[in-house]
């Protein structure tokens, strides 16, 4: 009996104490995340009782849970309140929140499509926290909203921005960040359904449609007709970075002038070649000149980004240009390359020469006219099918060399550092929250592309409507005769629902090897009966 009231008493203990630890951790919590202003009651001069509420915040408040662009649901509404999370939640455009109150401006001032600024945008950059990279910003961030009035009057706290995953094995998790997370098969439970029949079976039979706890609608046959392109942007859409721009006037303690940058009498030079010598801007102009289209893509456009113009350009040959030279001096295997205005093509090491030697160019003219401040006057060095860092604006010297090591294009596709790389990609040209009615076609348009250079040509474009689990194919050569791999490829697809819901249209890309997309990029469209 003794022994039995000795194991009841120490079974009692144990739940105690896993109550009170389970109650220190929600206090704990609880008092690390800013509180909401609470109502106050004072008595005024006639003893009356007014009300004394903080001011009305300019951001939705956290507590007042909805679902945004997931199927009301009892899973995405009042567990998960996916309406009110990640940075969008509360800014509609990071574009807004860019301008810094001092320093230099941020280093892209334009952006087109008429899309708003993600956290898929910034995080790339920002990741790296290096030379060439943006800071890091998770100290930043969090000081900056903890210490916000507007933040905490909005009752913001740790899941305004954050989410929590269980991938691996059981006891791993992982805090992780909202817009990283909020497209996942995983979100809301089961870290390892993605693909997973058996997983998606059970919760399907415990009522979440589709076998999903997120609740999209699903559309496993849809109904659909998709237009291939190579159109070419806008001149309006094309994206501008100015890594020192007009607004700089001193350099690392020298002065800076970008109009000098800039100026039509700069030349262009090429080393390591047997004949070194330099190149007028008039002297290239009479040399034949070559028409081409290149998609050019920032190095560090997010997933999903819009960091990417399809452009028409024109110039001069480099191969042309070291044939000019006597050819390439004995033993050269490695390049790199110098703007007027200090940027260097890839600053820790040297490129394998044939970055510059094959499909590479002095571009003078963009849209059949000659380059501006922005696009990189009076002249630019590209290279087809590599990143936007490859391309050096304001191009001073080409400087071949030998070397017995060199950065190679699929070590850039293999890596994620410093900065997450993005070799193949695509965007949707709307924002999440298009409206469609059942039965009605519905047109979604965006582009993709791959650094050819870097993986392989791409071969198909793929839309999933029922969050991954069967693929619409649509092969690139079936569509698009004289195909150029060395620009990006836009799509038209024209979609009509059979059922009203709010889904995840998903966008994925593959290249002729088979590699795709490291992620799929997502749209939420809303279909309304």
């Amino acid at each position: 009996m003794k022994a039995q009231e000795s194991k009841g008493t120490s079974r009692l203990l144990v739940a105690i104490a896993v109550m009170a630890a389970v109650a220190a951790l929600a206090l704990a919590l609880w008092g690390c995340a800013p509180q909401a202003t609470t109502t106050m009651a004072a008595t005024g001069g006639d003893g009356e009782t007014t009300e004394e509420t903080a001011a009305s915040s300019m951001y939705p408040d956290f507590t007042d849970r909805t679902s945004g662009n997931f199927n009301d649901t009892f899973s995405t509404t009042d567990m998960l309140n996916a309406g009110n999370r990640g940075c969008n939640a509360c800014h509609e455009d990071l574009w807004d929140v860019m301008n810094m109150k001092d320093g230099y401006n941020h280093i892209l001032t334009h952006v087109g499509y008429d899309k708003a600024l993600t956290y898929q945008d910034c995080e790339p950059c920002h990741r790296g926290h290096t030379a060439l990279t943006g800071p890091y910003l998770g100290d930043l961030i969090h000081a900056a909203h903890y210490g916000s009035k507007v933040f905490q009057e909005a009752n913001g706290n740790c899941w305004s921005c954050h989410a929590m995953n269980s991938a691996g094995n059981q006891g791993d998790y992982q805090l992780v960040l909202w817009d990283d997370f909020y497209d996942e098969p995983a979100l809301g439970g089961y870290p390892n359904i993605d693909g997973n029949e058996a997983e998606q079976a059970w919760v399907d039979s415990r009522g979440f449609f589709g076998g999903f706890i997120n609740g999209m609608t699903q559309d496993a046959a849809p109904s659909i007709d998709v237009t291939l392109d190579q159109s070419i942007t806008d001149h309006d859409d094309v994206f501008i970075v100015n890594n020192w721009g007009p607004e700089v006037t001193e350099k690392n303690g020298e002065p800076f002038s970008f109009d000098a940058v800039c100026s039509e009498e700069n030349t262009v030079s090429l080393t390591g070649v047997k004949n070194p010598r330099s190149f007028t801007k008039a002297e290239l102009e009479a040399m034949p000149q070559t028409e081409f289209t290149m998609a050019l893509a920032c190095a560090t456009n997010g997933r999903g980004g819009s960091l990417v113009s399809n452009i028409p350009m024109s110039g001069v040959s480099v191969a042309y240009l070291i044939e000019q030279c006597g050819g390439l001096a004995d033993g050269v295997n490695a390049v790199n390359a110098t703007g007027y205005d200090g940027w260097q093509a890839f600053p820790p090491m040297n490129l394998e020469a044939s970055t510059y030697t094959e499909d590479a160019y002095i571009a003078l003219k963009y849209y059949g006219e000659d380059l501006s401040q922005d696009d990189g006057a009076p002249m630019t060095l590209v290279s087809l099918g590599n990143p936007g860092a490859r391309q050096v604006k304001h191009i001073k010297s080409i400087d071949f060399t030998q070397d017995e090591t060199f950065f190679e294009g699929p070590m850039m596709a293999e890596s994620d550092e410093p900065s997450p790389s993005y070799p193949i990609n695509g965007m949707w040209f709307q924002e999440d929250g298009v409206t469609a009615k059942v039965g009605e076609p519905v047109t979604l348009t965006g582009a993709v592309y791959s650094w050819n250079r870097v993986v392989g040509d791409l071969a198909s474009v793929n839309f999933s409507f029922d969050m991954g689990k069967t693929w619409q194919d649509v092969k690139i050569a079936d569509q698009v005769t004289d195909f150029d791999p060395f620009q990006w490829v836009t799509y038209s697809l024209d979609w009509t629902p059979s059922k009203a819901g709010k889904y995840q249209v998903k966008l994925q890309a593959t290249d002729a090897n088979g590699v795709q997309m490291k992620k799929p990029v997502t749209l939420f469209v809303n279909v309304e009966e």
